[in-house]
């Protein structure tokens, strides 16, 4: 069975911005993904994060069609704000101070059975305690 991860929304941004040098690896692991070598939990706050710059620059096309990507593949698990993840987000931020949005998908990956964090936010580490955080380049050395 494929390993399962929760996705940081840096990891879209440096495929979606073109960032080096995480580009490369960050497109990899989406790769991976939507091979099914991989499956990703993404949290509603990562929708919200990333609805905000797709409408910020007029492209509410690309966005559409990100969100039909994720919402229709059956790799990609989207995970709702409900009463389990912001009770289990609380205890997160109350553990490790982290900003709650990032609780959030702490808490979102850990109700859904995931074994890292992927991301390049060093905040993160905070985290560490309750999953591991792992850049996209070293879950793919990890995994390959």
């Amino acid at each position: 069975m494929a390993e399962t991860v929760i996705l940081d929304t840096n990891v879209f941004l440096n495929v979606i911005n073109r960032e080096e040098p995480m580009f490369v690896s960050s497109s990899g692991l989406l790769d991976l993904i939507d091979e099914g070598r991989v499956r990703a939990v993404v949290s509603t706050v990562t929708l919200a994060e990333l609805s905000t710059g797709y409408y910020g620059v007029g492209d509410e096309k690309g966005w559409k069609a990100l969100l039909l990507h994720l919402l229709s593949s059956e790799y990609y698990r989207v995970v709702d704000v409900d009463v389990n993840v912001a009770d289990r987000a609380g205890r997160v931020r109350a553990e490790t101070g982290l900003r709650m949005p990032d609780s959030i998908i702490v808490a979102s990956g850990l109700l859904n059975d995931a074994g890292y964090i992927v991301t390049y936010d060093e905040e993160l580490n905070k985290a560490s305690s309750h999953i591991q955080p792992i850049t996209s380049k070293d879950f793919i050395e990890k995994a390959t």
